[in-house]
C-alpha cells in the first residue's frame, strides 16, 4: 500500500495528563486492541479499508459469543485536527491498548496518517506511545523494514514487545496473516512462535505475503548490520502476490487439456 505524496508538518501525539493525588489506585485493565484507519476515506476508495472489516468479524454476535470480554475499538482517521480529538477521547475513555493495528498507504519513510498529514516513523511512534501497546501490526507497504523498526521502537520500549509488519510492498490478499495472529492473541491471549512463524511461511507460499516479527532490541545497537540483512533478503524473495490455489488450478487444466490433446 505504497503512498505517493510526503507532506510536511507532523502533528504533535496526544500527550497523557498527569495524575495530581498522592493515592495509589489499581492499574486499570488494559483493552484488547485499537484499530487506526489511516486516511479512512482513500482506503474506501480503494478497497482496502481491512480494518473495519477486522472490526466486524471481531465484533460479529458470534464472536462475541466466543471471547465476549474483548474490548475493541475501532479510529477511522480523516484530518489532523479531527485525529487529535479522535485519539485523546480513545485515550481517555479507553486508556492503554494490548495491541494496535494499523491499515494505511506508506513507504519506507513513513505512513499517510490522515489526508493532510504525513508521518516518518519516529513520530508514529511518539503518537502511539501514550497508549503503551506490547504490539503492532501493520497492513501497510514497507512498515516491516529494520530502519522503520527500530524508530517505532525508540518512544516505545518501555512496552512495545513486538512489531509484526512487512519489509515489502503488501497487497490486500497478503494481509490474511496478520489478521489470523491478530485472532491468536485475542483468543488465547498470546501468540505462540512456533505457530506463528509456520503461519507466516504458509502465508508466503499462498500468497507470495512477507510478515516479519521483530522482537525488542532486534535492530538496536549492534544489530543494524544483521537487521539490514533481513531487508536484503525481503527483497530478494518479494516476487508480487501470488494465488497457489489458482497457479494449482491452471496447472492441473493445462495437464488435462495436454493429455486431451495427445488422445
Amino acid at each position: 500500500m505504497p503512498t505517493t505524496s510526503h507532506r510536511q508538518g507532523s502533528p504533535k501525539p496526544p500527550q497523557r495528563r498527569q495524575p495530581t493525588g498522592k493515592s495509589k489506585r489499581p492499574k486499570p485493565r488494559l483493552s484488547d486492541l485499537l484499530i487506526l484507519e489511516c486516511d479512512s476515506a482513500t482506503l474506501v476508495r480503494d478497497r482496502l479499508n481491512l480494518g473495519s472489516a477486522l472490526a466486524g468479524l471481531i465484533t460479529h454476535p458470534v464472536a462475541n459469543l466466543l471471547r465476549p470480554d474483548k474490548r475493541i475499538t475501532l479510529v477511522r482517521t480523516s484530518t489532523k485536527d479531527r485525529l487529535l480529538r479522535e485519539l485523546a477521547d480513545t485515550l481517555a475513555e479507553h486508556g492503554r491498548f494490548r495491541a494496535i493495528l494499523l491499515v494505511g498507504h506508506s513507504n519506507a519513510t513513513g505512513l499517510q496518517l490522515t489526508s493532510d498529514a504525513f508521518c516518518n516513523w519516529r513520530t508514529l511512534g511518539e503518537w502511539l506511545q501514550p497508549f503503551g501497546p506490547e504490539f503492532l501490526f501493520f497492513a501497510a507497504c514497507e512498515a516491516g523494514k529494520s530502519e522503520a523498526v527500530r524508530d517505532l521502537f525508540k518512544p516505545m520500549n518501555a512496552t512495545l514487545l513486538d512489531i509484526y509488519a512487512s519489509p515489502v510492498k503488501l497487497y490486500d490478499t497478503q494481509a490474511s496473516a496478520l489478521l489470523l495472529l491478530i485472532g491468536m492473541l485475542l483468543w488465547s491471549n498470546e501468540i505462540d512462535d512456533e505457530n506463528s512463524f509456520v503461519l507466516r511461511i504458509v502465508n508466503y507460499i499462498n500468497t507470495g505475503g512477507q510478515v516479519y516479527r521483530w522482537g525488542k532490541g532486534e535492530t538496536g545497537p549492534g544489530h543494524e548490520i544483521a537487521a539490514e540483512s533481513w531487508d536484503k533478503v525481503a527483497s530478494l524473495f518479494d516476487r508480487g502476490p501470488w494465488d497457489l490455489s489458482q497457479i494449482l488450478t491452471d496447472f492441473l487444466k493445462r495437464g488435462h487439456q495436454s493429455e486431451r490433446s495427445s488422445e
